[in-house]
């Protein structure tokens, strides 16, 4: 299949709910176009696709933006636990799109250190990533500097209370065991994945309220990547996606643009 070719294969948002079957595809349509080349997102732990749609109706391009949903959210397959075997199913999927390069990569949060991976692999594999945006997604905590442990130890430590409640609230919301499992397996991916050095850029995106995250992407990922850009939004790691997800969106227009003219 061509690079600017949608598959036909994929669902579309409108086709999961009128579907009866109980599976959740890999790949999820979230927006159309009919340019090429086609752009693939992943999104966060313990979320889904539809946490990524406002910020791709939010793309302003004519290029379509494939959603990739974790397995095993659906409750019938097992969840992965491993960052890599996380890479190569998302990389499957990918190729049932687009079988060569140049590819267009956004990853948020923990899907940023999957899309990173995905790079890796297509690098190995003399396919080029014309561009890589990992969007607030740093590596466990238990792999940040000195520094940056104590720095988010203290933050984490005075939110401590409310990250109890909203916990315990998002369980009886969702009342979802599927997801609570994935949430638990991706947990222990995050935490035994340690990044390895990438040889190509990478278009960091950082959101300007430190939360739960670590606040300096530049000792986190400097040292791991040939060249990395940082930008800042409005918005904490969450409001990024939502009440902010406008300034994102522009922000992550302007990079597949850029790429377009490279």
């Amino acid at each position: 299949m061509s690079s600017g070719e949608p598959a036909p294969a994929v669902p579309t948002l409108t086709d999961l709910v009128r579907q009866q079957d109980p599976r959740i595809p890999h790949l999820v349509l979230l927006k159309a176009g009919s340019a090429s080349p086609p752009i693939f997102m992943t999104h966060g732990m313990g979320g889904d696709v539809l946490g990524i749609l406002p910020l791709a109706l939010g793309i302003r391009i004519a290029s379509p933006i494939y959603g990739m949903q974790a397995r095993g959210i659906d409750g019938l397959e097992e969840p992965h636990d491993r960052i890599e075997d996380m890479a190569e199913y998302h990389l499957a999927s990918i190729r049932q799109v687009q079988s060569h390069g140049p590819y267009f990569l956004i990853g948020y949060s923990l899907g940023g250190l999957v899309m990173l991976e995905i790079a890796r692999r297509l690098s190995g594999d003399g396919e080029k990533t014309a561009l890589l945006v990992m969007l607030d997604s740093y590596p466990h905590r238990s792999h940040l500097s000195f520094g940056q442990q104590a720095r988010l130890a203290l933050r984490l430590a005075k939110r401590r209370a409310l990250s109890f409640i909203r916990t315990r609230l998002m369980s009886v919301e969702l009342a979802a065991q599927a997801m609570q499992r994935v949430s638990e397996y991706q947990d222990r991916a995050w935490l035994n994945y340690r990044p390895q050095f990438y040889d190509g850029k990478i278009k960091f995106v950082r959101a300007a309220v430190p939360s739960f995250v670590p606040d300096d992407p530049v000792d986190c990922w400097a040292h791991l990547a040939r060249e990395l850009k940082v930008e800042t939004v409005p918005g904490n790691h969450l409001e990024m996606l939502t009440t902010q997800v406008e300034s994102l969106a522009s922000t992550v227009a302007r990079y597949i643009e850029e790429a377009l003219g490279e």
